[in-house]
């Protein structure tokens, strides 16, 4: 008789959760949609504004004088105004670009007080690459992981929309970047693996452990930072500009710590969720198994983990200082003096305090998921299951 109702009952919990799923779903968007801009109107005045613009004809240099360009605007408040403006590149007028008539470009546009408008063209118009790149990315995730890729894609979404609309805001409102990265990685971590995961004791135990390695990567962070006397702008040209614009609303050395946190926390999720599974599978294969036995054989697992996942940080971090690297390695002879550099010193530490929050979380992730589970596969009811099914 169970066993003729069995079907009917998990097609009716698929159902119930697809339901959830959606309700869900509907409700983040809306809140998302709907909540009000936060940004400080005091922050909003900016002197400069970005549109959509296309070039008409192109002007090169001679005789000194700069090029210059006919655009004509193709969103925003001036949309349709033909303007003449200078060519420029992301790097200036260090490497400027082969703009032609007919491109699609990218348009400062200047308000200067007590100046005429300017315009310049700084960059190309990327949006319809980036755009069939994600969709690639959507359609290749569904592919290969069905319903699950699909809700992964959407946690995603999510978490770009919530660090956007809700993240950057309070750190415009001066709330404590430590702080808020803390929660909103935890919060973040625990809705991406209920939207991919589902609720089950192995989710919990992976929040559980993504939660303790954030705190070990922040209260570390913050200590180091503290020991080795950084400055403010900890080597960063973008932190020196934010403090120009933002002046003293931002705790721009908080903001670096918070940096350090989310930047391990990808890799946390993976380590945490990976020895959680792990745990539950074993635990499968064998129900008899204790908390004591699931934890050691899942460490063993773990282990062999880490060694892969640290290179995964240490190379993210490598591949994002590498140009600067480079530099250091023509005009610096001493390695050691080098290290001392503050900007070189900044990712060493964030190389090594986010190692040591992953570090903590698989241990950690691995001992509640074992408890859990040990516990559960100890209860009467899932006792009386086996012995039924045997039967």
């Amino acid at each position: 008789m169970s066993s003729h109702h069995e079907p009917q009952e998990q097609e009716l919990r698929r159902d119930r959760r697809i339901v959830l799923y959606g309700v869900g779903l509907v409700l983040l968007t809306g809140f998302l949609v709907f909540l009000p801009n936060l940004v400080p109107a005091s922050t909003r005045q900016v002197v400069s504004d970005l549109a959509h613009a296309r070039i008409v004809s192109v002007t090169p240099a001679t005789n000194g004088a700069e090029p210059m360009a006919q655009v004509v605007v193709l969103d925003g408040k001036q949309a349709g105004m033909r303007v003449s403006a200078l060519l420029q590149g992301p790097s200036s007028q260090l490497q400027l670009p082969d703009y032609r008539p007919g491109d699609q470009v990218v348009l400062s546009i200047d308000h200067q007080p007590g100046a005429p408008v300017t315009y310049t063209v700084i960059d190309r118009w990327r949006l319809p690459l980036l755009g069939g790149l994600a969709a690639a990315f959507v359609i290749a995730a569904a592919a290969i992981a069905g319903w699950r890729g699909l809700r992964a894609v959407v946690s995603l979404a999510l978490t770009v929309g919530f660090t956007v609309r809700l993240l950057i805001p309070l750190l415009l409102l001066g709330w404590n970047p430590v702080v808020l990265a803390v929660v909103f990685g935890i919060a973040v971590t625990a809705l991406s693996f209920l939207l991919t995961q589902g609720a089950s004791r192995t989710t919990l135990a992976a929040v559980v452990g993504t939660s303790a390695g954030l705190l070990v990567t922040g209260i570390l962070a913050a200590i180091v930072t503290a020991a080795a006397q950084f400055t403010s702008a900890q080597g960063s040209d973008q932190v020196v500009t934010l403090g120009q614009l933002v002046g003293n609303r931002i705790d721009l050395s908080g903001l670096l710590l918070a940096a350090v946190i989310f930047g391990g926390l990808g890799v946390l999720n993976d380590v945490a969720m990976s020895q959680a599974a792990t745990v539950e599978e074993i635990a499968s294969v064998d129900p008899s198994l204790g908390p004591r036995e699931l934890f050691g054989r899942a460490m063993n697992v773990g282990v062999a983990h880490l060694a892969a996942t640290i290179n995964t940080l240490v190379f993210a971090y490598l591949g994002t200082a590498l140009p600067l690297l480079v530099i250091l390695s023509l005009q610096v002879s001493s390695v050691s003096v080098a290290l001392n550099q503050e900007v070189i010193a900044v990712e060493v530490v964030r190389t090594l305090v986010g190692s040591l929050g992953i570090l903590a979380a698989v241990p950690l992730t691995t001992a509640v998921a074992a408890a859990w589970q040990g516990r559960a596969a100890g209860t009467p009811e899932i006792a009386v299951a086996a012995s039924g099914s045997e039967g």
